[in-house]
């Protein structure tokens, strides 16, 4: 159990607390502490060992006692009893979109509702718009979060690929301490970083012979809560959360032949298998096969591919839109990697909706082998997240230069902000602006305008010339909200007058823009940013999703921004501004 999985399971608690009325000061002492944990660089079941829990910020002797407990069972006694107390469905009723705790608690208490099908019926009735802070457009509003999550709930159940990537190599590790397991990899759409993925995919390598001591270890894990069907070599289980993970067992002479054909795509396989036919060989999952039926490749997936004369390419690429031919002709770009990101150009602190300082992201982000970082906390339209305005942005400059003077020069710290594109097209704090180092510009309000309002809007702020780069272009949110509309053929073409970048946000739920709009974006010559969002220090690793769809769009190191050296990152931000 990680810190994350940790500071959930406070905030859980802290959720049911309130619920049942216990007393505020309680629950804000679990919020808080959840929000500490999230900003925590160390490992708090490492501290919980040591019996150093208490000198955690944050963390109180009641904490303190239930993080312990946690570890001990996997549960919190006190929140399994809470929750036995409140009425079925009320906690489903809490996480539905556009509800939340307080409203939630508002229509069990005035109303008796405590299921979706009930705040329904009293919506589309009219029976909720006399509470506070209701009235008619807010029951509109609700009725349409719930018919979208109807739709969400009977379409087959993808996860985005941060949770799917996280089970995966768990698994991984796991089936690689298994006595003998040869080789162990996921494939799949996770193998080529799909933004959501179905199920998890695991092949092993193992010698011939009895396979159920490897069987039994990846049905046998405690995260599994049940298994759906159980072979020789071949299982299938689910997880907790409700992830389905499939291992296949595969002789290690077609390793490299299993591996390209369990990873797919099905198109890019199709595509493969018709260019070996043209050659006369048979590819399949055990390898490649002549005329007579002898073996000629399988070990490895390089083998699989030169048997056919076409090179090597990443999985990311394997989704027939032209890898094969680029293959054929040696045309393959070489894909950015993580380590060719040098800084990470948008993030937030405790100054706004963070949960880490300022001095914790800058450490983290110097430990994580960023040189250069920008600071961009929220602008103050968004009051509910203690947005800055002009004077609380130059106590935080000082205060950035500060941090940067105590850590010797070691990272470049940027004193940014993420300002409001409001819905006129100008920039929150415009005035504040010309005094900062870099600034993302990003909608977070007003999202259902027209297709042409939107537009507008967005390219009156980017013809601006005080914005460098414009953030989550699109507001989506996987699996919870859908992109604004909005023309981004318009948009690219107004970044490319501008000089203004295009920010790939690598928050789990965002991988905003998607890999079609990175792609369009390499195409018009506007640079994309590859940023985390991180709202806490252990959100700077984000970036690894964001690479996986830059990587998915062709990008090469020279198509995004901050591969660029600080010096070189300022020079072009100059030009823009010349």
């Amino acid at each position: 159990m990680d810190n994350l999985a940790v500071a959930r399971a406070l905030e859980d608690l802290a959720d049911l607390q309130e619920l049942s009325g216990v007393a505020v000061f309680k629950v804000r002492a679990f919020r808080g502490a959840a929000r500490a944990i999230e900003g925590l660089s160390e490992a708090l079941a490492e501290l919980t060992r040591e019996g150093k829990l208490k000198d955690v910020r944050g963390v109180g002797e009641g904490v303190a006692r239930r993080i312990s407990e946690l570890f001990e069972t996997g549960t919190i006694a006190e929140a399994d009893e809470l929750r036995a107390k409140l009425p079925p469905g009320l906690v489903d009723l809490m996480n539905l979109p556009g509800v939340g705790l307080k409203t939630a608690q508002q229509v069990w208490r005035e109303r008796a509702i405590t299921t979706v099908d009930e705040l329904e019926a009293a919506a589309r009735a009219g029976k909720l718009r006399d509470l506070p802070r209701f009235g008619q457009k807010r029951e509109d509003k609700l009725i349409v979060a719930i018919e979208a999550w109807r739709k969400r709930s009977a379409a087959p159940k993808r996860r985005p690929m941060a949770e799917a990537l996280l089970a995966a190599e768990a698994i991984v590790a796991r089936m690689l301490d298994v006595p003998g397991v040869l080789a162990c990899e996921f494939a799949g759409s996770l193998r080529r970083r799909a933004e959501t993925v179905g199920d998890i995919d695991i092949l092993v390598s193992a010698a011939d012979g009895d396979h159920a001591a490897i069987i039994e270890a990846f049905t046998g894990a405690p995260d599994v809560v049940e298994v759906l069907g159980k072979g020789d070599t071949k299982t299938s289980i689910v997880l907790e959360g409700g992830m389905q993970a499939d291992l296949r067992v595969v002789p290690h002479a077609s390793w490299g032949a299993a591996m390209q054909y369990f990873t797919g795509s099905k198109d890019h396989n199709v595509a493969m298998r018709t260019l070996a036919v043209k050659k006369k060989l048979k590819v399949s999952e055990y390898g490649v096969f002549d005329a007579q039926g002898a073996k000629v490749a399988g070990e490895d997936e390089a083998s699989v591919y030169a048997a056919i004369g076409l090179a090597w390419m990443p999985p990311e690429l394997r989704e027939n839109r032209g890898e094969l031919q680029a293959a054929k002709d040696g045309t393959l770009p070489k894909l950015i990697e993580l380590s060719d990101v040098r800084g990470d150009l948008h993030m937030h602190t405790t100054e706004t909706d963070g949960k880490s300082t300022l001095e914790q992201m800058a450490e983290a982000a110097l430990r994580a082998g960023r040189s250069y970082v920008a600071i961009t906390d929220h602008s103050e339209t968004l009051a509910f997240v203690r947005g800055l305005g002009k004077e609380r942005l130059r106590a935080q400059r000082k205060r950035i230069h500060e941090v940067e003077e105590g850590l010797g020069g070691a990272i470049r710290i940027f004193a940014g902000l993420e300002a409001d594109i409001l819905a006129d097209g100008t920039l929150d704090v415009e005035d504040a602006l010309p005094e900062l180092e870099w600034v993302v510009g990003s909608v977070h309000q007003h999202l259902k305008m027209t297709r042409e309002e939107m537009t507008k809007r967005v390219v009156r702020a980017i013809e601006s010339g005080k914005m460098d780069c414009l953030g989550h272009p699109t507001g989506r949110q996987i699996g919870w909200r859908e992109p604004y509309e909005i023309d981004m053929e318009a948009v690219l073409k107004a970044m490319s007058r501008a000089g203004v970048a295009i920010e790939l946000n690598s928050t789990p739920s965002r991988l905003d823009i998607d890999e079609h709009t990175a792609r369009m974006a390499r195409d018009a010559g506007v640079p994309v940013v590859l940023n985390s969002d991180a709202h806490s220090v252990r959100e700077l690793s984000q970036l690894r999703y964001g690479i996986g769809i830059a990587r998915r769009a062709w990008l090469s190191k020279e198509h995004v921004l901050n591969t660029r050296s600080a010096g070189d990152l300022q020079a072009w931000r100059a030009a823009r501004l010349s």
